[in-house]
């Protein structure tokens, strides 16, 4: 048989094999006269005397082998389905903050402003994402940022990392830095922060509010 030919057979091979259902598998039930027929024939060309072995209970061997094929099929896409679902398995809202404007300590620009925020949880990594959010444009050389705080006993500011800028028209998703762990700093705040060199809090909170169990 020429390569060319192997090729095209073993092909078309996989080609059937690929539509192979487990109802394919299942043999049909030949009738009894048939199995006395050829167990008739067996022990004539045998010369064999003495008690015929009955095919009856052999012949059910196929039947099995094809019910055992669809069980193992059965098994590798529900394993494939398994795999899937895991690679695919969505991110989980574990917390959620609603966002107020402070009249008293905070920037006159956050008066109109409104926000939530979501800590979501994928691969083992946190972020936060702003949602139904109603931000304002800060002044021409100034930005919108995003911070964690780790409050002290008394409620106030203890520590506080920056998550990042993000566009007033569509916050977005910012990611928590390695090692801070949102259940120690789990108040978001979103600040108004002018483009002085100062990677420093400005001081000019617009909304703020603490993560709560989601």
């Amino acid at each position: 048989m020429s390569d060319i030919h192997r090729r095209r057979t073993d092909a078309d091979i996989e080609a059937v094999l690929r539509d192979v259902t487990a109802g394919d598998l299942e043999l049909l039930e030949p009738p009894d006269d048939v199995w006395a027929a050829i167990e008739s024939a067996t022990v004539e060309d045998s010369g064999a005397t003495g008690a015929v072995v009955s095919l009856a209970s052999r012949r059910w061997a196929p039947r099995r082998l094809a019910l055992a094929a669809a069980a193992v099929l059965v098994l590798v896409v529900a394993g494939a389905a398994a795999v899937v679902l895991t690679r695919d398995d969505p991110a989980d809202v574990v917390a959620a903050a609603a966002l107020a404007y402070d009249p008293e300590n905070f920037d006159t620009l956050g008066s109109q402003a409104s926000a939530s925020a979501e800590l979501v949880v994928e691969a083992g990594s946190h972020s936060i994402v702003i949602v139904d959010a109603v931000l304002p444009s800060p002044e021409a050389d100034a930005d919108l940022e995003v911070w964690l705080i780790r409050p002290d006993a008394e409620g106030n500011v203890a520590d506080l990392v920056s998550l990042g800028v993000v566009d007033p028209a569509d916050p977005g998703s910012l990611e928590v830095p390695a090692g801070y762990d949102p259940d120690t700093y789990f108040v978001v705040d979103i600040s108004v922060e002018p483009r002085d060199g100062d990677a420093s809090h400005s001081g000019r909170s617009i909304l703020r509010g603490p993560l709560l169990d989601a």
